[in-house]
């Protein structure tokens, strides 16, 4: 019983426990001469698959034989950083407009939808309107060319809880992803590659009281290509 709490959580919790994924860079948990570090792309998959998924990712690199990190794996971690840099450095949606489906008090509250674009990802956020209904929207709009990207990042301010068990991504009415809770950070790596769109609309369609969102990120993921991606 107790196992089975521990593994799966308890939505009415009081405290908020992010998982830990601990995963080697190596095949196993130990340095061997005969093995290689994990390619970059298999180690881009487990960051969308934990961090990427609200949770804590810890990377074991393990010592060689003389006590020392070996020369790959330092470079395959080198490569990992840029490749992050790269991917999240650049925010698309911090040049567009934004609108949602209520503001919490109306305008000038300060829970605008607005704040979801600024550098605050714990205590500024949008919070619409308490009004009874499980379903709420907001929306992120180009202000002159499309916007190109293959990663749709959301975060909730996760000092006041997570609230989000349901939620939906359009863009320009097209439904390109879904997903259950969001926590302190999910990213949708979108399954069928880049889109384009002029508006992109997160919808909330189920949640434990009332969503407050922290930080909305569009992402150009470079090293992303699955099959069928027309924009390859």
């Amino acid at each position: 019983m107790m196992h089975s709490y521990l593994a799966t959580g308890d939505p009415k919790g009081t405290d908020w426990m992010p998982a830990e994924c601990d995963v080697s860079i190596r095949p196993g948990w130990f340095w061997h001469k005969s093995e290689s570090p994990k390619k970059l792309s298999e180690l881009l998959q487990i960051y969308y698959n934990s961090v990427g998924r609200n949770c804590v990712l810890l990377l074991n690199v393990p010592p060689n034989t003389t006590g020392l990190i070996s020369t790959n794996d330092i470079q395959r971690l080198k490569e990992f950083k840029s490749a992050l840099e790269t991917i999240f450095s650049t925010n698309l949606a911090q040049s567009c407009n934004v609108k949602a489906s209520s503001i919490r008090g109306g305008k000038d509250t300060g829970y605008g939808p607005e704040l979801v674009l600024d550098k605050d990802h714990l205590w500024t956020y949008w919070a619409p309107n308490d009004n009874g209904k499980n379903e709420h929207w907001i929306e992120i709009m180009a202000t002159n060319k499309l916007l190109k990207f293959n990663v749709v990042r959301i975060q909730e301010a996760i000092g006041l809880g997570q609230r989000i068990r349901k939620h939906e991504v359009y863009v320009d009415g097209n439904r390109v992803a879904k997903g259950t809770t969001v926590g302190y950070k999910k990213l949708h790596r979108l399954e069928n590659g880049v889109v384009s769109g002029h508006r992109v609309r997160i919808r909330i369609i189920g949640s434990l009281g009332v969503p407050l969102i922290s930080s909305v990120g569009l992402h150009f993921d470079p090293f992303w290509h699955p099959v069928g991606d027309k924009n390859l």
